[in-house]
Formats: structure tokens, sequence, C-alpha cells
């Protein structure tokens, strides 16, 4: 393949982070065997003795006056592959629309500076991009990831907007055995919006800790600031010093602009610098982080001037070593390039190849499909994809649905419900609308052990037949298909928490086996028509989910000890309490559903959505007693057959991959559940409980 990357700098890395990025990126990219030129606008700031690379081993290096003298390269650009376009070009709306015009192949706009380009274009600064140009790049790469690409897709008609985090060339960031010169140094350009961090994490720990010594290595801060006597200024810092100031330092602080900060998962390129030298980091807090990095574990966070003065007290060398095996094992060069390689191979990436884009009238808009549509998590599903604006038809049998759900759903004009069971061949009502489905979400099946249990043949026809059933609508529709799999999968696990990779421990003859093996084999034939390239598929992989619209006697653990506690009956505990779950509230699960669904994701992988926090029975029967008023009598039973101990997702891959977590508390989900519950059940005593816990 063939680049061409016009950007703000290769050449100089004075007074800018982009120099840096792109050399380790299209480093990498080069030695995957691509040809890479980069274009870079003359100016004085980056000339002369700022300027420390010359003469790149990957890549061709040339400089253009102006946007006259830019004309010369169309030739090259319109040959190209794939042209990319960098934030803060000089004159880039213009640029932009050259680089466009001229392009052959597929053409991309790679924000190193995602949330200060927003806040620009929402004040009307159109500096380096504009409204009108971002719509005509195919891609639109971005150092930020999470809810701000759902964002320039939605608001800026970007017809794919893709996370390209930073990345680090561990062969040029890694420790080095150098005395330790500082105990907090920070490296970074001065901004107005990052001094106050500044301040209160680095400049008053060292006024309150004059034994400690302190570094600040960065150009263009003011001469009237108050440094410390024990704070040493760098004025400039080339890269090929950052490895040393790194490992001199025994610990280094990362500090994020505000933009950054509020648009959450904009990790610096000096996150990944100082962590591929193993230095332990000291860091401002935003959304998104803790899928970067473990909070105490590989980051220490900090929020105040004591925070950080904490943090210099501790012992911190194991925090180093594990950031450093964090960088090395995602955030590497080789990974962005791998990832750059993947968006522009598959040109825009908003639906793979064998996906149809639909042609729809007013009068016959396209539609999504839900399986289980009136179950528990179904209901809530279509109501929020209601509230989105989209066409639901809903396909359930009603074994296990509640009427009510049902009632609230077909008051809304854009839902059409359709009774049928998907272990039969779908209704003439399904087939006659396949041209229309542009979405298919399957969540018809029994998830609770009684239902599942009380017909284990329909449940694993359900699984596998019903699944194989809705598969090849999807190929005949050409709809992207999402199944809702289950942490069952991994049955009794030997692995904590439980990451996608693990195969599970599943006794594959026991009672649960009809819905444990069940899903096994419908994600097995899921990937199966994914790799044959039959259909767009994405798996999720559900752990406890609770909240309003559960059944009352569905056996599942919240209901059960809500519905008891709320009407004053013996509270059952199967096994002593201390076997653990995770619990996550259905309004972040079907968040975590659509976004998987409208994800990149390579439709080869499964992603796990639950809540990370792992609690014992008896925690949670505490937090409902909290609700609804105890004490109560406790009923101990036997644990069921191949119950499983423990279980907790790690949710890695959908933190980084949708920028999903989990946002509502087990104290503020169980809440509104029992308030839920009350009402169902409609006690006067219930009303009264729940208003005096409240209380």
């Amino acid at each position: 393949m063939k680049l061409v990357v016009l950007g703000l700098s290769l050449g100089s890395s004075w007074g800018n982070g982009h120099a840096t990025t792109f050399r380790a990126l299209l480093a990498a990219y080069a030695a995957r065997g691509h040809e890479v030129l980069f274009l870079e606008r003359e100016v004085p700031w980056y000339s002369g003795a700022h300027r420390d690379l010359i003469d790149p081993h990957f890549c061709r290096l040339a400089y253009y006056q102006d946007l006259a003298d830019l004309e010369r390269w169309r030739g090259e650009i319109a040959q190209a592959d794939a042209v990319i376009v960098g934030s803060y070009v000089p004159e880039g709306v213009a640029v932009a629309r050259f680089a466009q015009d001229a392009a052959r192949g597929v053409t991309a706009f790679y924000d190193i500076d995602t949330p200060v380009t927003l806040a620009k274009l929402a004040r009307g600064d159109f500096e380096y991009l504009s409204p009108q140009v971002i719509p005509g790049f195919d891609l639109y790469l971005s150092f930020t990831g999470g809810p701000t690409l759902a964002r320039i897709e939605r608001d800026y008609g970007s017809p794919a907007a893709r996370a390209l985090h930073c990345s680090v060339d561990p062969q040029a960031y890694r420790p080095l055995d150098v005395p330790k010169r500082w105990d907090l140094t920070y490296l970074g350009t001065y901004s107005p919006d990052r001094q106050p961090t500044l301040e209160r994490l680095l400049i008053e720990p060292a006024r309150r800790r004059p034994d400690l010594r302190f570094a600040v290595a960065g150009p263009q801060y003011p001469a009237d600031i108050d440094w410390p006597a024990n704070v040493e200024r760098i004025e400039h810092l080339p890269p090929a010093q950052h490895a040393e100031f790194y490992s001199a330092s025994r610990m280094t602080l990362n500090v994020t602009r505000a933009d950054m900060i509020a648009a959450g998962w904009s990790p610096s390129v000096r996150l990944f610098e100082a962590g591929a030298c193993g230095t332990p980091i000291l860091s401002d807090r935003w959304d998104g982080i803790d899928s970067l990095f473990a909070p105490d574990r590989e980051i220490v966070l900090a929020d105040t001037t004591e925070d950080a003065i904490a943090a210099l007290s501790r012992p911190a060398e194991a925090i180093g070593t594990a950031a450093r095996a964090r960088v090395l094992a995602a955030h590497t060069a080789a990974h962005r390039a791998e990832e750059l390689e993947a968006y522009l191979t598959k040109r825009t990436a908003q639906s793979a190849p064998h996906e149809r884009i639909a042609t729809m009238s007013p009068q016959n808009p396209p539609l999504t499909l839900v399986a289980g549509g009136a179950g528990f998590i179904g209901s809530h599903l279509c109501a929020e994809l209601l509230a989105r604006g989209e066409h639901i038809v809903c396909l359930d049998n009603l074994q296990t649905a509640r009427p009510s759900n049902l009632r609230v759903l077909e008051a809304h004009p854009n839902f059409t419900f359709v009774e049928g069971d998907i272990v039969n061949p779908l209704p003439d009502a399904i087939v006659a609308l396949t041209d229309r489905f542009t979405r298919i979400y399957n969540l018809a099946c029994a998830a609770s052990p009684p239902q599942y249990q009380a017909d284990p043949e329909h449940t694993m026809l359900t699984c596998v037949t019903g699944t194989s059933h809705l598969l090849r609508l999807a190929e005949s529709s050409g709809a992207r298909f999402l199944l809702t799999s289950t942490s069952e999968v991994y049955g009794d696990p030997e692995v904590h928490p439980q990451r996608e990779g693990y195969r599970g421990f599943v006794n594959c003859t026991g009672p649960r086996a009809c819905y444990d093996e069940g899903k096994r084999a419908a994600e097995a034939m899921t990937f199966d028509f994914a790799r044959m390239g039959r259909a767009a598929v994405r798996v999720a992989r559900i752990f406890n989910t609770y909240g309003p619209h559960m059944h009352p006697d569905d056996g599942r653990v919240v209901s059960n000890l809500i519905c008891q506690a709320l009407s004053g009956r013996k509270v059952t505990i199967y096994g002593d309490g201390s076997q653990t779950r995770s619990f996550c509230y259905v309004s972040d699960m079907v968040e975590g559903l659509i976004r998987l669904m409208e994800s990149d994701a390579d439709g080869l992988e499964p992603t796990n959505l639950g809540n990370p926090e792992e609690r014992t029975l008896t925690e949670l029967l505490d937090e409902i007693l909290a609700v609804t008023g105890g004490p109560v009598a406790i009923d101990y039973l036997p644990l069921p057959v191949d119950d499983p101990r423990r279980r907790r997702p790690d949710i890695s891959r959908a933190q980084a991959l949708l920028g999903w977590q989990p946002r509502v508390s087990l104290a503020e989900g169980l809440a509104r559940t029992c308030a839920w519950f009350a009402e169902e059940i409609g006690s006067a005593d219930v009303e009264r409980k729940l208003t005096v816990a409240a209380e």
C-alpha cells in the first residue's frame, strides 16, 4: 500500500507531540511493507535548529511552501492507496479539500487533538477543520475513543469515526540504567488549561516537600511562574533524551488538557512513553483511563495535592513494571500500525463487504429485528432503540415475557410485534420484510435456570436451530447480526476474572448444559457464518443483569431476594452466601449491546458485557435490605448442581472497543428495581417499607 500523509510535522518535535506520534506510527507501518510519503508545510518554527529528523529511514519526507506549491504533489496523491490529513495542519481546511479532490484512494483525517478540535468546531473556529469537509473523509481517525466517536458520526456526518490512539516505539522508550535524579517530573509544553493541575500535583507538592527533587521539561512556560527552588526547569528535551529523563525519574506526572478530560478516553502519548520506560505514572483522573491502565496497579490517580504527596511516599516500582507490561501488550506503535492497516484496508469500514447498504424510502424505512424483544432485556432494548428513532420489529414466543412489557412497546407507532418461535421456520410476516432488515438482535432464549431447565430440549433448539434461522435471515437481508451469549459459557470458572479467551469449565452433561452448551454452540455457528463471509456478526457474553421488567418468579437471585424481602417472607440463600456474582443494571447492558452492534468489531471474537464489581450473595442481600428495610429471616439451602462459585467479567475489550463500562451503581440500580417490584406487588406495606428505608 502507498500512503501519503499531510501532517503538522515529522521533521521537528519542538513544541508538539505530533512528530513523535507520526515517527513511531509510520515507522511501524512501513515495517509492515508499505510505502509512505510525508508532506510537511515549511514554517519557521519547525525549521533550522528545531528540526531534529532530517532523513527518516522509514519514509520519504518532503516540504511544501504553500497551497500553490502543494499542487506539484497532486500526482503522487492521486496514485496513493490512502491519503491522511492530520490535525493542526496550516490552512488545514484548504488542504483537506485539496486532498479529497486529488485522491483516488481512501481518505482519512487523523485527529491527534480531537477534544480540542470539537471544542473549536462548536465555537465556529475552523482553524484546520470545518464541518463541511468532515463528511468528505472516508475515515475519521481519532486519538479519542469512547462516546466521542459516535458524536463525530452523528453530529458531523463522518461515515466512519474510529479510535487510533497514540502509541510508543519500545525501542526508543525503554528503561535505562541511570541514577535517579528526581522524585517527580513532568514533560510537556506549557498550556494554560494544564497549568492549574501542574500547580496542584507538582509545584505545590514541591513547596511542601523541599527535601524532594522535581523537574519540568518543555517550552513556552511564562517567565512569571514562581518555581520552587527544588524544581529544575528544562526548556527543551528532544525525543532522543526522553527515555533517559523518564528513567531518571522515580515517578512522572501526566497532565491532561481540559477538553480531553471532558471527552474522556483521550490518552496522551506521554502516558505510553513513560509507561514503556517502566516509570511509575501519577495522573489526573478522566473517564476511560482505567480501560488503559489499572488504577493502583499500573497507574496512580490523584485529585489533590495531598494525593500527590501521598503517592510520593509510597513504593511505586511495581506500578512502573506493570505499566510497562501493559504498554508492551497493547499500546506499541506496532499495535497501532496494525490497526491503521486494517482501517485503511477496509476503507470506510462502516459495513463489512457482505453487508447490504439498503436503499430505503421514507415509506419503507430500514428495520431492526429484536428476537426475544418482549423479554426482560429485550423490552428495554426495544424501548431504547425506539427512543433513538429506529423502527423495531419484535419477534417473541411470549414464553418468558411479561404482557405489560409488550403493552408499553405496542403503544409506539414505530413498533411491530410478531408472535413466533425461532425454533420453527420464521413467520411469513418476518420473511416478507427481509429486504428491509439492517440489524438483527438475537435475545430469544429463556435465561434463568428454572426457566431453561423446565424444557431443556426447547432451550437447546432455541440456541442452535433458532440461531441458525436468524443467521440465514441476516445472510439473505445483508443485516448485521448480534448474538446475546452468556457468561455461563465459562461454567464454574477456574480463571478469575473471566476474559474472552478463557475456554471455560462447563459440565456438558449436567442439568444446566442445555443452556451452557446451547449458547456455546450458538457462538460457534455465529462465528462460522462470519468466517465464511455469510454474515457480519457480533457476539456479546452477558453477565448477571437486573432491573425493572424482571419476572418475579424467574428464579434469579436478584428478583428472588427483592420479592422475598418486600413481601416479608423468609429469604432464601443457596449455599453459604459466599459465592460471588457481578450485577449489571439493565440500562448499562442495553447501552453496551447497542454500542457493540454499531462497533467496528471484526466479528471473530466475543465481547464480555457486565459489571466488573464483584459481590457475594450476602453482600447483595445487605444492599437489598438497605433499600427495603430489614432484618429478615434467612433460609440457607443446598447449592444447585454446577452453580458457579465465582463470576466476574474482565471488560477490557468492551472498554477499548466500545468505550463502554457500567455507570449505574448497585445501590442506585437496586433502589430503582425495588421500587418497580413494589409497584408490581402492589402492597401498601411494601410501599411504606420503601419510604421508611429511603428516609
